[in-house]
C-alpha cells in the first residue's frame, strides 16, 4: 500500500539526507502515533523535530514547511512545549536552538531563526510594541520576511524534483553569528 508523503515530511527527508551526504550528523526524533500505541500508554511529546551537531555544536531543531507566506504559532501549528524546549537549550553553551523554516511558495526559502530571536519578534508582535523591523510585523505570525531579516539562510538548490540543503554552511553562519 503506498502512502503520500505530506510536505513536512519530505522536507524533513531531505534535511537528513542533505545533512548526511555533508557528513553532518542529524538525528531526527521519531514521532510516535497515537495509533501505534496500547490503550492508557502515555507518551510525552518530542520536545523538538532534530539535533544537529557540527563543529562542536549542537543544534536542537523545530523543523516547519508551509506554502504560505507566514507561519502561525498558533498551538496547533507550533506547540508551547517546543518553545518552552528550545529557550531551555539556550542557556547552555556551544547549543544553537531554533526553528528552521521553510517557505515552499513561491520559490524555497528556508531559514534558521534562533529561538531566542524569535521568542523577541513574537513578544513585539503580540503586544503591539516598538520595533526596527523593516517588514510586516503579523500579530500571530512569523513572516517570511521578518526571518530573512532575523534568521540565518539555508542555501538550496533543486536537482529535479529534491533539494539539497547546505546545512554545513548554515551550521558556519550560525556559529559565527551566536559564539
Amino acid at each position: 500500500m503506498d502512502y503520500i508523503l505530506n510536505e513536512g515530511k519530505i522536507f524533513e527527508q531531505q534535511i537528513k539526507a542533505s545533512a548526511k551526504k555533508q557528513g553532518v550528523y542529524m538525528y531526527r526524533i521519531k514521532d510516535t502515533s497515537p495509533i501505534q500505541l496500547k490503550r492508557n500508554v502515555k507518551v510525552s511529546p518530542n520536545v523538538f523535530d532534530c539535533f544537529i551537531f557540527s563543529d562542536g555544536f549542537l543544534f536542537p531543531a523545530e523543523l516547519k514547511s508551509t506554502k504560505q507566506k507566514s507561519i502561525s504559532w498558533d498551538e496547533r501549528i507550533i506547540k508551547q512545549h517546543q518553545i518552552d524546549s528550545l529557550k531551555e537549550a539556550a542557556i547552555y553553551s556551544n547549543i544553537i536552538p531554533g526553528f528552521i523554516f521553510n517557505f515552499r511558495e513561491p520559490e524555497d526559502n528556508t531559514y534558521f531563526v534562533h529561538i531566542n530571536d524569535f521568542l523577541l519578534y513574537k513578544d513585539i508582535a503580540e503586544n503591539g510594541k516598538e520595533h526596527t523591523y523593516k517588514s510586516k510585523v503579523n500579530k500571530s505570525s512569523i513572516p517570511i520576511g521578518i526571518c530573512r531579516e532575523i534568521g540565518v539562510k539555508l542555501i538550496s538548490i533543486k536537482a529535479r524534483t529534491k533539494y539539497t540543503y547546505y546545512i554545513n554552511q548554515m551550521c558556519r553562519d550560525l556559529i559565527k553569528k551566536y559564539s
